[in-house]
């Protein structure tokens, strides 16, 4: 059942003791995101606008895709996240309790790490466009994220538009994960196709830069900070810096990450192909099947036509109907001889 935010916490804290309450569950109805706790759902409100929210059973069952971690309810939401996300596959049958466990789990661990100061590395990933999680991170030390319109790459919306998608969702995609690449905004793009703010403006205006651009004016600024280094060695240094965060949090070495980038940057290639022909498929068999319509159409009318002709010639033949003939016009009467002069 569907209610405002307050009063699913409202009533489940009338019905349950606090222990139930601890345990609830609180689903988005529009994106079908789970929280667990009340400030994250409050969080996600302010965020998105959305108010329409449910507090679910813990038993209700759920099917988790191993390939990009969505959460689907049911075979129609597994449909549709399999169309929009060609690598999503496979589904684990779960239900809500189990993911809430894992979700605590990881929290406790997160929370029992030691605090880390910004590293240089983590500088970089901040100019290079991941400035979203970094801006997360610092949120909940009570630090300000860094200010400014969101920048997205040209040539990620590029790649967006000749899927097919409008410029707002590209943009829209690509601000909601950060720049982050081609992958992770066509996930966003599944997850939220059916939203209702989907083709609302951005509340802000969106930046959209050339990678070369880009990465001139991040070369630029660490070049104002003192920085002796040419474009092509801050780039470089850019790139192992990027490198050496992914294979840090991944806990691989650096030369493993990098071959990891390579092969992702060219299956983003070989996705994009992939969509373009499972696009150019979907064209041609609407037009056989808009021909096949039409074929079968003509017939139709060929059909009511020879059977119209057919009890025509019935009824004629029975006398219940008089062929109508032509009468051929009267000819024009000859003009009248000229008087004598």
């Amino acid at each position: 059942q569907r209610r405002d935010l307050s009063r699913c916490h409202q009533n489940a804290a009338m019905s349950a003791p606090d222990e139930k309450v601890d345990a609830m569950v609180i689903k988005c109805e529009k994106t079908g995101k789970l929280f667990y706790n009340e400030a994250d759902a409050k969080l996600h409100s302010e965020e998105t606008g959305l108010q329409a929210f449910a507090q679910v059973s813990l038993e209700e069952k759920v099917w988790v895709c191993k390939e990009t971690g969505k959460v689907c309810f049911n075979e129609q939401q597994m449909a549709m996240h399999k169309r929009f996300v060609p690598e999503a596959q496979t589904f684990d049958e779960s239900n809500v309790g189990e993911l809430r466990t894992k979700a605590l789990a990881a929290a406790a661990a997160a929370a029992a790490a030691p605090a880390e100061m910004e590293t240089e590395e983590e500088t970089l990933l901040r100019s290079a466009g991941l400035a979203g999680k970094l801006a997360r991170k610092a949120a909940k030390a009570g630090e300000a994220g860094p200010s400014g319109p969101p920048l997205v790459t040209k040539e990620l919306v590029d790649q967006l538009l000749e899927m097919g998608f409008t410029e707002l969702r590209a943009q829209k995609a690509l601000v909601k994960t950060s720049n982050a690449g081609i992958e992770p905004a066509i996930n966003w793009l599944g997850e939220h196709l059916d939203d209702a703010d989907i083709d609302e403006p951005l509340s802000t205006e969106v930046e959209v830069k050339p990678q070369a651009e880009v990465d001139a004016a991040l070369a630029q600024s660490m070049q104002g900070g003192g920085s002796k280094l040419t474009p092509e060695e801050k780039k470089a240094k850019l790139d192992e810096a990027l490198a050496k965060a992914r294979a840090k949090k991944a806990g691989i070495d650096v030369e493993s990450q990098k071959e990891i980038e390579r092969v992702r940057r060219e299956g983003g290639k070989e996705l994009t192909k992939s969509l373009r022909d499972q696009q150019e498929q979907q064209r041609k068999r609407d037009m056989e099947a808009r021909k096949r319509e039409k074929a079968e159409f003509e017939r139709e009318r060929q059909k009511l036509r020879e059977q119209l002709a057919k009890d025509r010639a019935e009824k004629i033949a029975a006398g219940t109907l008089v062929e109508k003939k032509e009468v051929a016009p009267a000819p024009a009467p000859a003009p009248a001889p000229a008087p004598a002069p």
